[in-house]
């Protein structure tokens, strides 16, 4: 069991919540009209603050705003996750890993878009003091051998090897992505087992299956209606985590139309609760690709206000962080493609 300094660990969190950007926020962001005024408001009204303090007022374009905003959500990791030594070094390598990954597929994508050189944006000192990648290599990659090559001194050097494409063909972020964070998963799932007992094992248990099981259920759906893909790719894309068994799932992806995909799915526990019309799937069996954010919306909600858990609480706020960057990000792109308002809210998570 990790020992928590428990007050101090739920309260700095909560605090930190307590500071998130609300409705009225939103709707003063919604009325911005240009990428610079929502940096400027950012800048003067959020606790974003600190980070755009670099900003150059004179030259503010979307990929820059969005490279910036994001440390926010890498320098909360690190405060959090340094308050109190006793949260553990167990606990902080799951945020270590998950910072790494999420770089690694931004600087893939980035490279698949022939944007190599643009993914700048620095670590804060405490992950640079124990990450094995080398970011400056990560940021301009050129092909596939130059990332192994950032990633060599890395735990994901030989669980990327085989997923070097063939010559002439291009990268499958889908499988890297499931391969990648299956990695992470069992370094988050072996932590709760050795760790946490009771309610808080439990907890974080909920936590973090409800969003694979429903993310899983999301990608069936996709791939399966949208996609001409096999059912073994679409088996070998999914996360091997959750509480949906291994027969359920290949129930789903055999279905033998959507009709009776979607019957069979929404008898699951976790589609009765989280997907439907309101939730995920319009009548028209269209899939909304964020009921599993909205999921995690509600439920890390919930926890950062009622869980007595410590590590519960703080994967809440991380959790939540994340959606908040994510709503700016769609307001920017909202803005800059002058989208109707009311077209911007429907998307916003809160």
């Amino acid at each position: 069991m990790f020992s928590f300094a428990s007050n101090a660990v739920l309260s700095k969190a909560r605090a930190m919540y307590g500071k998130r950007i609300k409705e009225k926020n939103y709707n003063e962001l919604l009325n911005c009209k240009s990428v610079t005024e929502v940096a400027l408001y950012l800048k003067r009204k959020t606790t974003y603050e600190d980070v755009l303090q670099v900003m150059d007022e004179s030259d503010i374009h979307r990929g820059k705003l969005e490279e910036i905003l994001r440390q926010q959500l890498f320098y909360d990791f690190a405060r959090l996750g340094r308050y109190d030594l006793s949260v553990g070094e167990k606990f902080f390598s799951y945020l270590i890993s998950r910072a790494e990954i999420e770089k690694i597929m931004h600087s893939l994508m980035f490279f698949k878009s022939e944007k190599s050189g643009t993914y700048t944006y620095p670590l804060p000192p405490i992950f640079e003091n124990h990450t094995k990648i080398d970011f400056y290599k990560l940021s301009d990659i050129k092909n596939y051998d130059d990332f192994l090559d950032a990633v060599k001194n890395s735990p994901y050097y030989k669980i990327l090897i085989p997923l070097r494409p063939e010559p002439d063909s291009e990268v499958d972020l889908t499988k890297l992505e499931t391969v990648l964070y299956t990695y992470l998963y069992k370094i988050m799932f072996d932590i709760i087992n050795e760790n946490l007992k009771g309610t808080y094992r439990a907890e974080m248990k909920d936590l973090f299956n409800s969003y694979i099981d429903l993310s899983n259920l999301v990608r069936i759906i996709r791939m399966k209606t949208n996609y001409n893909l096999s059912k073994e790719y679409i088996f070998s894309s999914l996360l091997r985590f959750g509480t949906l068994k291994k027969q359920q799932i290949e129930k789903f992806i055999e279905s033998k139309d959507f009709e009776h995909m979607i019957k069979d799915i929404e008898n699951t526990r976790i589609a009765k609760k989280w997907l439907g019309e309101k939730n995920g799937i319009n009548n028209n069996g269209k899939i909304d690709d964020n009921a599993p954010k909205n999921m995690r919306f509600k439920k890390c909600t919930h926890y950062i206000r009622f869980s007595k858990s410590p590590p519960v609480v703080l994967m809440s706020y991380i959790f939540l962080k994340e959606i908040e960057l994510l709503n700016i990000t769609n307001i920017i792109e909202g803005i800059r493609y002058n989208v109707a308002v009311d077209e911007i809210k429907k998307i916003l998570i809160r």
